[in-house]
């Protein structure tokens, strides 16, 4: 037997972590054990009260084994070479209970009152000086089945340890069901496939009986195909207890006609052979149980496969949602960014607000006008982008990014002084009691340098108006006063313009620099492939491969 085989089939069975207990790790030890061991076995196995272990005895030509008229086998004893008669029974605690003759097997080998073996039995061993039995070869009488599941589990068992099976039939209820199901559950489908049957009981049948008999059993032996050797048939007829009489008689000519002697040529015959190919002779049997574990290892790397496959599918997924995620946030985070910058451009504020704003400052209506279309705007704006931010930190679950937050510039403020201009003598207490007069937006720019002054010129004829005093009459300088003051005003409203598109435009710029981070972060998936879950799907491909290398040679 393939000793490296058995090996990685044992690694194999530790990673699928098979109960050594379980009936296919029960089958492994089996077959290491069997092939450490270099006696041949031949199993002897059957119903009960089929005469197996009449059988036996005649073979051996000594009533070595317990036989009685009801079934009583209870343990798989095993019968080896020994000088003289003797028994050992090992108990499951370890005990060694010998004696020099067999009348211990009753107590420790037969079945008690209620049909059961007894469970602290562990081995029965009989030693007996026969010549066949000096060549290495075992005789392993097993319980009858069809009984008990005890039973049976236990020949199931033992069948699989045995070199070659004596499979014991009774032609007065040739082949039942049971037997059958038998000879391909627990023979064929395990590959043990060197089998020999018996039939007993042919000398109790009429001679008509005995044809029909016959043809019946050339039909058992075709049906199973034994591996044997060239010339040696697979089904012989042996009435069991003529032939153990006429050996301990001497009478050759019944046990001549009893058929035993053919049989006992056939096992020698089969024996001889085998022995050479011991191993090539096993190998069937480790390997059907090969092909049990391969199954076990495929469908285990088959399912680590997909679990593997599946997780990395849903990191798969995952990572293309993400994608998918930031896409469209920071496509909605731009459009947003976009939005308020388009509005901020310069030349759109000016065409849209510089008209209006001019009059809201001369009439001094600026922080209503900018609570009605400035602060709105921007409002909204900031909000939608600070919203995005925090919907990407929420996705991608990114460290909290400071929000935008929009001030709005200085408003502007105008202050008019008075000019420079000389006044008529009359009016000089008057003029010289005129205070400067400011025209404040409340927005906090202060008009100054040339436009100042500008504006300042014009305030004198403002003074005038509020006084009641004429003004100059040279109808061209207040036509320029008047221009240059519109002038003032016109640039006035600009410059606030100018302030509000560079001031928020800068706040922004600063605030898309710090928020790249979360609405662009690195993509990161939580879920790996297990490295565990890895490595049990390498070390298992690696036990299939030594396995299917094993099995090759």
């Amino acid at each position: 037997m393939n000793s490296s085989l058995i090996t990685h089939l044992q690694a194999a069975a530790s990673k699928l972590e098979i109960d050594p207990n379980s009936r296919l790790g029960n089958d492994l030890r089996t077959l290491a054990n069997k092939s450490a061991r270099s006696n041949y076995q031949i199993a002897v196995f059957g119903p009960f009260n089929h005469g197996k272990s009449t059988l036996l005895n005649a073979i051996l030509g000594n009533k070595t084994l317990p036989i009685d008229l009801i079934p009583t086998t209870g343990a798989a004893i095993k019968v080896v070479y020994g000088e003289e008669l003797a028994t050992k029974i090992t108990l499951t605690n370890g005990q060694i209970i010998a004696a020099k003759n067999t009348d211990i097997l009753t107590e420790f080998a037969t079945l008690d009152n209620d049909r059961r073996m007894r469970d602290d039995v562990m081995e029965v061993e009989v030693s007996f000086p026969h010549p066949f039995l000096k060549t290495g070869v075992e005789l392993l009488d097993l319980p009858g089945t069809n009984d008990r599941d005890e039973q049976d589990n236990l020949v199931r068992d033992r069948l699989l340890a045995a070199d070659l099976v004596v499979n014991v039939l009774d032609v007065r209820k040739l082949m039942t069901l049971g037997e059958r199901e038998h000879l391909r559950d627990w023979l064929e489908n395990r590959g043990i496939n060197t089998v020999v049957f018996v039939a007993n009981f042919t000398n109790m049948l009429e001679l008509e009986e005995q044809k029909e008999v016959q043809h019946r059993l050339r039909f058992v032996a075709e049906s199973f195909r034994s591996q044997l050797p060239p010339g040696i048939s697979n089904i012989y007829r042996v009435d069991a207890l003529p032939a153990l009489r006429a050996r301990l008689k001497g009478d050759d000519a019944t046990l001549h006609t009893s058929g035993l002697s053919a049989f006992i040529s056939a096992l020698q015959a089969i024996v001889s052979h085998q022995r050479e190919e011991l191993a090539e002779v096993r190998m069937p049997v480790l390997q059907s149980l090969g092909l049990e574990i391969q199954g076990l290892l495929q469908a285990q790397i088959a399912k680590l496969k997909a679990e593997i496959d599946e997780n990395k599918e849903k990191c798969d997924r995952e990572l293309a949602l993400k994608c998918k995620a930031q896409q469209l946030i920071k496509a909605g985070w731009e459009n947003s960014l976009k939005d308020v910058e388009q509005w901020l451009y310069l030349p759109n504020l000016i065409s849209f607000y510089q008209a209006p704003l001019i009059t809201v400052i001369r009439q001094q209506g600026f922080g209503e006008w900018e609570s009605s279309n400035v602060r709105p705007r921007l409002r909204h704006s900031q909000q939608e982008i600070n919203d995005w931010v925090t919907k990407a930190e929420s996705f991608f679950n990114t460290p909290s990014v400071a929000p935008l937050q929009i001030v709005l510039p200085d408003p502007p403020e105008l202050l008019l002084t008075e000019p420079s201009i000389p006044s008529p003598p009359e009016q000089t207490s008057t003029l010289n009691s005129l205070t400067p007069t400011a025209l404040a937006t409340g927005l906090g720019w202060v008009l100054g340098g040339p436009l100042g002054a500008v504006v300042a010129g014009s305030a004198t004829t403002i003074a005038n108006k509020l006084s009641g005093l004429p003004s100059d009459n040279n109808s061209t300088s207040n036509s320029n006063y008047d221009a240059e003051i519109s002038e003032a005003y016109l640039d006035a409203a600009a410059d606030y313009l100018f302030r509000l598109n560079t001031e928020v435009m800068e706040t922004i710029k600063a605030y898309r620099d710090r928020a790249m981070m979360a609405i662009d972060p690195e993509i990161k998936i939580d879920r790996q492939i297990d490295p565990q879950q890895q490595k049990r799907l390498t070390d298992l491909e690696s036990c299939l491969a030594d396995i299917l290398a094993s099995a090759s040679v």
